[in-house]
């Protein structure tokens, strides 16, 4: 049925977006066309502030091809948003391919002690800590004065203060529907909830829906609580026999902090979450829309799965790779291509000779730089 709605899209619109670009405040011109889905996403991923130049809706989506080669020349950065089937004209085309949203999921070991070892060093200690050090608990919880104060005080802020206009909103209904075949897990700090999430569990997977804080996002009255989420869950998940733990989807940033949490309470990444594409082109490595690939790294489709795409803007060293290794390396991603605009130095070719699933790509010998790195 979702591939059938996808497909009745036959229509889209195109934005051109101009503004200050959201790292150093240079000027942005960016050009979208799609279908809107990612819209709100791509516009405050890539601008501080911005303003709509001018747009065009209801064009045919199959125009897409037309409509990119028109814009190209005019816009720093370009933008497809393709829904399934649509998303096939651009394949193979000069651009890089990102899933709209990826899947992040931690498969539970047989026993207990196990489960530790699969979580990364920071999730073991520094976060174990941080809810130990805040006295955080959970409880399970199903009524309805819970649920909705779950939805009004948490879920709704929660996303409202973290995405902007970007968020969707999931209706009331859906999140009670949800806890009554699952469950609301709220996190406490003495008698005081201080975030909540809903469980819903199917087929072996128990799936973590939808999260909300109270109050405050950062700060040292939150130290602790997101990890909390993820620990108490996976705790829930192990005691009730369910083999994995499915966190759901995030954005396709390897930087993304969300994307950054789940990798560390054990995730393995995953293709499929979303029959949306987008699909991203620079005009030239320079400028704003340089910096936006440089704090972007992008996890990308390639023909083997899915690859991480790294940009710096000089040239690659030994520390890169450890840097990237260590901060990036996920088990479902294949690879990671690190970009380099300047020519990489010996000894950093070298070390990513030596390490398992990175390659370093010379963008200096390229005639072309920004395909180069749409195609490598």
């Amino acid at each position: 049925m979702e591939f059938l709605e996808s497909a009745a899209q036959r229509h889209a619109g195109t934005f051109v977006f101009a503004g200050a670009e959201k790292h150093t405040g240079a000027p942005l011109r960016l050009f979208y066309f799609g279908s809107g889905n990612h819209l709100a996403w791509v516009r405050d991923t890539a601008f501080a502030s911005c303003e709509v130049e001018s747009r065009r809706l209801r064009i045919p989506a199959w125009q897409v091809r037309r409509e990119l080669a028109r814009a190209a020349g005019g816009a720093d950065l370009v933008v497809a948003d393709l829904p399934w089937p649509w998303d096939r004209m651009l394949r193979g085309r000069g651009f890089v391919e990102v899933p709209a949203w990826i899947n992040q999921r931690f498969a539970l070991p047989a026993a207990w002690p196990d489960v530790f070892l699969r979580l990364r060093r920071s999730a073991r200690g520094e976060d174990l800590r941080a809810i130990r050090k805040n006295g955080l608990t959970c409880r399970l919880v199903r009524d309805d004065t819970a649920i909705r104060h779950f939805y009004e005080e948490m879920y709704v802020p929660h996303l409202k203060r973290r995405f902007g206009e970007a968020a969707y909103i999931e209706p009331e209904w859906k999140i009670r529907y949800c806890v009554e075949q699952g469950t609301l897990m709220e996190i406490l700090r003495g008698d005081e909830v201080v975030a909540a999430q809903v469980l819903w569990g199917s087929r072996g997977s128990l799936h973590f829906l939808w999260a909300g804080t109270a109050g405050r996002e950062f700060g040292s009255e939150t130290r602790g609580v997101f990890p909390a989420l993820y620990y108490y869950g996976i705790v829930h998940a192990f005691e009730n026999g369910f083999d994995e733990a499915d966190y759901c989807g995030s954005r396709p940033v390897l930087g993304d902090g969300i994307f950054q949490i789940k990798r560390r309470w054990g995730a393995a990444v995953f293709d499929g979450w979303t029959r949306d594409t987008l699909f991203i082109r620079p005009r030239t490595l320079t400028g704003p829309a340089l910096e936006f690939l440089v704090q972007n790294p992008l996890i990308e489709r390639k023909a083997g799965g899915l690859a991480g795409k790294v940009l710096l803007p000089g040239a690659a060293g030994p520390g890169d790779v450890e840097r990237i290794l260590q901060v990036y390396a996920s088990d479902g991603i294949r690879e990671i291509a690190i970009h380099s605009l300047a020519a990489p130095s010996a000894a950093g070719l070298e070390a990513a000779s030596r390490a398992p699933g990175v390659k370093i790509v010379d963008l200096s010998r390229e005639r072309d730089a920004a395909a180069a790195y749409c195609g490598g």
